[in-house]
C-alpha cells in the first residue's frame, strides 16, 4: 500500500499582498462608492418629483378656488343683469 489515498490540496493563505489584492479591494470600494452616488441621485429625484407634485397640487387647488370665486361673482351680476332687465321691460310695457 505505497500509494495511499492523499488529502487534497489544502488551502492555505498567504500573508503577502500584491498588486491584484489592492486593485481588487480598490474595485469593490468605488463599486460601493457608485452604488450610493447613484442611489443618492435616485433619491434626490424622488424628493424633486414629489414636491413638484405637492405644488402642482397646491396651485391647482388655489386655481379651483378662483374659478369658484369667480363663478360666484358671475352668478351674482347674472342675478343683478336679470333684476335690472325685468325692471326695463315692465316699464317699456307701461
Amino acid at each position: 500500500m505505497n500509494e495511499q489515498i492523499q488529502n487534497p490540496k489544502r488551502i492555505r493563505f498567504t500573508p503577502e499582498i500584491t498588486l491584484g489584492n489592492l486593485l481588487q479591494l480598490l474595485s469593490i470600494a468605488a463599486a460601493v462608492v457608485g452604488l450610493w452616488i447613484n442611489m443618492d441621485k435616485r433619491i434626490s429625484a424622488m424628493e424633486v418629483r414629489e414636491n413638484y407634485a405637492i405644488e402642482e397640487r397646491h396651485d391647482l387647488k388655489i386655481s379651483i378656488n378662483s374659478l369658484t370665486e369667480n363663478q360666484a361673482v358671475m352668478a351674482r351680476t347674472l342675478d343683478r343683469i336679470s333684476i335690472l332687465f325685468e325692471q326695463h321691460m315692465k316699464g317699456e310695457t307701461k
